[in-house]
């Protein structure tokens, strides 16, 4: 599987996972540009994010073609032109109602097969999180379960939890803050605490880590 998982596209080693993901498709790809889909984490009426992340693309000698959205403005037409894509971005954005609407749509089997036939998936924050076995490890940076999802599971290719913009400054003379520690306590899975200008890139199992993560219970 090919997937980079990212607090921020805009940063220095954000930027170097997404080229790095593209370049490992090119030799497999016989058409160019590589062709990306985008999945919206909720309604963007004006697709002020997806124009952002278009040109982020094309910078990179992509082209992000495809937008689907999965609430009220959901296309069968648009999903089979996703899956039809190189590689799939799953947006930032609240977590929790992003997995809600993909559970709905029962997108999670879907989007799990097509990384493991090859497709590239790349997640920023809220996506980032759905991409791991679950998105528990929201609340660690913020989000609120304001949509009462109780069942927290999400794609589960990787095995360990991702906590995107954790800002940590960890050493002897400046440890964890106590209520932070108290927060981390509570789970038992390895979490990567990834500040914005980091990133994790796995190509066919071999996983790297671009800038400086922290990781709890490594």
């Amino acid at each position: 599987m090919k997937l980079a998982l990212l607090s921020d596209p805009n940063t220095e080693n954000g930027q170097a996972a997404i080229n790095a993901l593209l370049q490992s498709l090119v030799s497999i790809k016989s058409q160019s540009p590589l062709k990306v889909g985008y999945i919206a984490s909720q309604p963007d009426p004006q697709r002020e994010y997806f124009q952002q992340t278009k040109m982020l693309y094309k910078t990179c000698g992509a082209e992000l073609s495809v937008y689907l959205e999965l609430e009220a403005g959901f296309s069968q037409h648009a999903l089979d032109q996703l899956l039809d894509c190189d590689a799939i971005q799953l947006s930032g954005g609240d977590t929790y109602r992003f997995l809600k609407a993909l559970k709905s749509r029962k997108l999670l089997p879907v989007l799990r097969q097509y990384a493991i036939n090859g497709g590239a998936l790349v997640g920023v924050s809220a996506g980032a999180m759905i991409m791991t076995p679950s998105i528990a490890s929201a609340s660690l940076c913020g989000d609120i379960n304001n949509c009462e999802l109780e069942d927290l599971n999400a794609l589960n290719l990787v095995d360990f939890l991702f906590a995107p913009h954790i800002e940590l400054h960890v050493s002897q003379e400046q440890p964890l803050s106590e209520p932070f520690q108290q927060q981390l306590a509570r789970f038992s899975q390895q979490i990567c605490l990834c500040p914005d200008d980091a990133a994790l890139l796995s190509i066919d199992k071999e996983l790297k880590q671009l800038g400086q993560c922290h990781w709890h219970l490594l």
